[in-house]
């Protein structure tokens, strides 16, 4: 199971609340709904992540759960982790990987448009590009800056 049964801790940076959006799906002619949690915290590591809820406007379980995590540099590249967990059973677990010779920014736009299109290709439904789009660097780049804070905390210990 990719749940755990501890409670979380909730935080976010960007925000407060949770950032919702809604699109009627041009391929399903469904209501759909998509939104971000605030940032959050388990028993994985690093435990700090966001999770995309994708799911019908009427209720229901997720249709997708994505469990995105910035897991630091790795081989001198940025690496981020995104795993589609619905009904807490792993679906798709997806690495992005990008030299850290570029600037963060250049990386996350990067990182941004590829698990855009992996999502988009998931949802089967090409409407959620764009309010996905504007959604999603925010958020990468807040894991980001979460563990580029941690690590110099640590550092400074």
């Amino acid at each position: 199971m990719y749940h755990t049964h501890r409670q979380r801790k909730y935080h976010s940076a960007r925000t407060k609340q949770n950032m919702w959006w809604f699109w009627t799906s041009q391929e399903l002619l469904i209501e759909q709904q998509a939104w971000f949690g605030i940032r959050e915290y388990d028993a994985r590591q690093p435990a700090c992540h966001y999770n995309l809820h994708i799911q019908p406007v009427c209720g229901g379980p997720d249709y997708h759960n994505y469990h995105i995590r910035y897991l630091g540099m790795k081989e001198n590249n940025h690496v981020w982790s995104v795993v589609d967990a619905p009904y807490g059973e792993e679906k798709s677990y997806r690495i992005y990987a990008f030299s850290k010779k570029h600037f963060i920014r250049e990386v996350i736009d990067v990182v941004s448009s590829l698990l855009v299109t992996d999502m988009t290709n998931d949802v089967g439904d090409s409407s959620l590009w764009t309010r996905l789009s504007e959604e999603l660097a925010p958020v990468l780049f807040d894991l980001y800056r979460h563990d580029i804070e941690k690590t110099n905390k640590r550092r400074s210990k």
